[in-house]
Formats: structure tokens, C-alpha cells, sequence
């Protein structure tokens, strides 16, 4: 069981003893890791508590703020299970469905039961934010990412295995998951509203994620770059044409320098368009390269072993 806590001092306590009843009404062997991507409230504290109060619970506090999929990547490299339950720590994902998802998984046969949400538990400006994201992603990238899907699911250790081989230093959690195969269910489940505070994804954060992760995933944006160019430089071409053949052959007067003006101021933004877009590709190519950390672990905590 991984969940990534950021500004989730709120839910640690009753995430954990859910978690528990769930857990422990299918199995006595779990294992719950919480992964504090360096929040800057008190959930720390809280979890340290929880991981000495039980031996079940361990958890893992990153040196910075990576990132919620860093952070669940961190998890996956300190879990070792046969069946992987990933969740975020608002609650708005009932832990009660962990129960639903696992046995859809055995009747199934399935490596992996994702949690499709029946209702976001979202404002309106999140739903419509959601959707644009999902949308445009999906088009671009051709993922299977969806506004209904979100992070909640379980697998095998086979997919498992197969996440950890994924290197990239830009980590989507449901993207990577949908690029790896295997076969999939889904459940329909009822999702909470957020009982405290507000999620720390807004939309300037939403569409910044969406771009790198379009960058990360596809190849469609500089076939469109290209197209675009190719557009501008035909329409280029017929005007010089029709300007030409005006001109020479109808002895029109050619217009003035507003038009000239507005067509190059035209060309130019284009081309600084398309070159932004590529240096998007350029720059994300170099991060790729650095092969830098995905995550770097400060503390692990657990009752055994104490802070290491």
C-alpha cells in the first residue's frame, strides 16, 4: 500500500486506520508506505507516530519536494508485495474500495483494477480543468488517461516490476501505467468530496503538467509544428503569386507597407511559436540525459529499525 502525502497532515491519522480495517479484513501480510514528498505541514510527525505505533506501517520522507508521482515512485522502490495498492492521502478514494479492487483482481484474473470514479468530488473549475487536461492529452500523446481515472488501483508485482524499468525523469504515474500493457478491469466506485483544504493542483499547474507530459509522451506536436510551417510557407507562396501577377500582368498597385507590416509580424510569431515548442523537446531531452535522481530519500521510518 503506497500513499504520497503533501499538505495531508490532516488525513495521516484517519488514512492509516482505514487502511488498516481494509487491509486487515483480507490479509494479515500487508504493508502500508507513506511517502512525505517534503511537506511543508505536520504530516511527517504524524506519520513517524503512526510507523512506531505499528510494525505494518513504515515511512519514507524525501530530501525535497519532487513531485507526487516521484513520490509514488519512491514508494514502489521500497514496497515488495504481490499485489501493489496506490492511492493519494485526501480520502476522496474511499480506502474501503481497496477491498472491491482486489477481489475484481482474483475473479479477473487481471494485473491490474483500476478505480473509475462515478463522481469527481470536484468543483465545477477542477471538472472543467480536468477535462481540458485529460482531453488534450489524450489526443496528443494517445494515452488512455481519462477524467474519471485517477491514481487509485492495484497490481501485481509483474507491473510492478515493469514501473521500476521506467527511467524518465518526468513521472506520470497513470501515464506510465497505461504504456505498460497488460490486462486491465475497471470498477466504478463513489468518490468523496474533500472533507479539508483544497487540492495543491491548480490550473497553471494542471496545464504545465499537461505540456511536459505531452512533450515527455509524443511526437504529435512537432508533426503539427511541421504541418503549421508548411501551412504558413504555402499561404506565403500564393501570396507572393497573386502579388506578382497583380502587379505585372493587371498593373495593380501593390499595397503599401501596413500589409507587408502585418504579414511579417505574422511570420514571426509563428516562427517563435514553433521554435518554443521544439525547445521544449530540446530541453527535455537534456533533463532525460543528466540522468539525474529521480527522488532522494532523507529518513525511513519504521518501528524495526527506528530512523535511518
Amino acid at each position: 500500500m503506497i500513499v504520497p502525502f503533501y499538505k495531508g497532515e490532516a488525513f495521516v491519522d484517519e488514512m492509516c486506520q482505514r487502511l488498516h480495517a481494509t487491509l486487515g479484513a483480507i490479509t494479515d501480510e500487508y504493508e502500508i508506505i507513506l511517502v512525505d514528498d517534503r511537506s511543508p505541514d505536520g504530516s511527517w510527525p504524524l506519520i513517524t507516530a503512526q510507523a512506531y505505533r505499528d510494525a505494518r506501517v513504515s515511512g519514507v520522507r524525501l530530501s525535497r519536494n519532487f513531485g507526487q508521482h516521484a513520490a509514488i515512485s519512491a514508494g514502489m522502490a521500497h514496497a515488495n508485495a504481490r499485489w501493489y495498492v496506490v492511492m493519494d492521502c485526501d480520502l476522496q478514494d474511499p480506502p474501503e474500495a481497496i477491498a472491491e479492487l482486489h477481489s475484481a483482481a482474483l475473479e479477473g484474473d487481471d494485473d491490474i483494477v483500476i478505480a473509475e470514479r462515478i463522481s469527481s468530488g470536484l468543483g465545477a473549475g477542477r471538472n472543467l480543468g480536468s477535462a481540458l487536461f485529460n482531453g488534450v492529452l489524450r489526443w496528443a500523446s494517445g494515452l488512455e488517461v481519462s477524467a474519471k481515472v485517477g491514481n487509485f488501483r492495484i497490481f501485481s508485482d509483474r507491473v510492478a516490476h515493469a514501473y521500476r524499468e521506467y527511467p524518465e525523469q518526468l513521472r506520470l504515474f497513470p501515464a506510465i501505467m497505461s504504456q505498460l500493457g497488460f490486462s486491465k478491469a475497471f470498477v466504478k466506485i463513489a468518490r468523496d468530496e474533500r472533507a479539508v483544504g483544497q487540492s495543491s493542483y491548480n490550473f497553471i499547474k494542471l496545464a504545465r503538467l499537461g505540456i511536459e507530459t505531452i512533450v515527455a509522451y509524443s511526437e504529435k506536436p512537432l508533426w503539427l509544428a511541421a504541418g503549421i510551417g508548411s501551412a504558413v510557407s504555402a499561404m506565403a507562396v500564393l501570396f507572393g503569386v497573386y502579388t506578382f501577377f497583380s502587379a505585372v500582368i493587371l498593373g495593380t498597385e501593390v499595397p503599401g507597407y501596413a500589409s507587408l507590416a502585418i504579414l511579417m509580424t505574422f511570420l514571426g510569431g509563428v516562427q517563435i511559436f514553433l521554435i518554443s515548442f521544439v525547445g521544449l523537446y530540446v530541453g527535455q531531452a537534456l533533463a532525460e540525459t543528466k540522468d539525474r535522481p529521480i527522488f532522494i530519500v532523507d529518513k525511513i521510518v519504521c518501528s524495526e529499525y527506528g530512523i535511518r
